[in-house]
């Protein structure tokens, strides 16, 4: 397990109490991490490291948890495939959409598996409206309104303090999350985009904490996304709306609150039933179990794959420079400049 920070600290309890995974140590910069862990789960003091290198040569893991900043994520995770280790990288791999490309080829030419820490695409709300959008129960998506409203406390002890200074925090640690989960629930692919990034005078963020975007998908089907951090009163608010050929399905909260409209002149909503789940533990528990035994069954591209992740990736490195230049952005052209090979799009 490398990075203790607020992240790291649910993966260790998550690793320790998924049974197909026995924790053989922990790395973090900071002492005080490595010493909760030695409190919390009796890790060996020999088993905790500052240093990455080191503990991948003594220690020689076979599966890597890489939940450090984005900035200076490429030399860990190509260490980790240069140690032969199979790994499970937080999201995003890199700010640098080429060093994420980098890395999948590192894993590629080292035969091991490479996973990112997509644990929405997990959430029983959103594997729910997957089901009902691909049978069709109401029809095709044809439309879609995206809207995450969040006054976030960036210093807030629950919460890991990089993105106050980070380049473009909202983009690359939520609206990367959101995007994952609109192609996931779509089964459809963003063609173009169109951004534009802002930051209210009032923001704690250095850098924009606001999105907004409008993207054109696959079968003709349009999404106009709003997302911010810094929302200027405590109210938060979310609603994921999505029209089809015979009614609406409507998402009230991030990770719950699913409802379903059927038929064009109805307005009948009716709440769909969900399991409860610990948010951003449950969802990532089914996550990584589902991984460990597509590795142990000798599948070297577990879900969610970075193969997979470079899309979502490539979307929002281009949504960071639709609003530099001001243009939209062909993902096609996007991808053929960043020389991304045709079996990977």
């Amino acid at each position: 397990m490398v990075g203790l920070g607020t992240r790291g600290k649910k993966w260790a309890r998550i690793l320790h109490d998924e049974p197909q995974c026995q924790t053989v140590g922990y790395v973090d910069l900071d002492e005080s991490n490595l010493e909760w862990a030695q409190t919390m789960y009796e890790a060996n003091p020999k088993a905790c490291y500052k240093e990455m290198d080191q503990a991948l040569k003594e220690l020689e893991p076979d599966f890597v948890v890489l939940a450090t900043p984005p900035m200076d994520r490429y030399r860990d995770v190509v260490t980790v495939f240069e140690r032969g280790a199979h790994l499970l990288s937080e999201k995003p791999l890199s700010l640098d959409f080429d060093e994420g490309v980098r890395m999948v080829k590192a894993a590629e030419e080292a035969k091991l598996g490479f996973a990112v820490g997509l644990n929405f695409r997990f959430q029983h709300c959103v594997l729910k409206a997957r089901e009902i959008l691909r049978n069709r129960v109401i029809g095709a998506p044809r439309f879609a309104g995206y809207s995450y409203w969040r006054n976030r406390d960036g210093y807030s002890p629950s919460l890991n303090k990089f993105p106050l200074t980070m380049r473009q925090p909202m983009l690359y640690e939520q609206t990367i999350h959101h995007i994952d989960e609109i192609r996931f629930v779509y089964d459809a692919e963003v063609e173009r985009v169109s951004c534009r990034c802002s930051n209210p005078p009032w923001s704690m963020y250095r850098d924009d904490a606001t999105v907004t975007a409008v993207f054109d998908m696959t079968a003709g089907l349009q999404v106009n996304y709003f997302g911010t951090w810094s929302g200027q009163t405590k109210l938060d608010q979310f609603l994921w709306r999505t029209d089809c050929d015979d009614g609406a399905l409507f998402q009230y909260e991030l990770f719950s609150d699913l409802r379903i409209i059927r038929g064009s002149e109805s307005n009948e909503m009716i709440k769909i039933p969900l399991p409860e789940q610990e948010q951003l533990v449950d969802d990532a528990r089914v996550m990584l179990s589902q991984m460990v035994e597509q590795l142990l069954a000798g599948n070297l591209n577990p879900e969610p794959t970075a193969i997979d992740h470079l899309k979502t990736f490539g979307i929002i490195a281009a949504c960071e420079e639709s609003n530099n230049t001001g243009q939209p952005v062909e993902m096609e052209e996007f991808f053929d400049r960043r020389q991304v090979p045709a079996h990977w799009r």
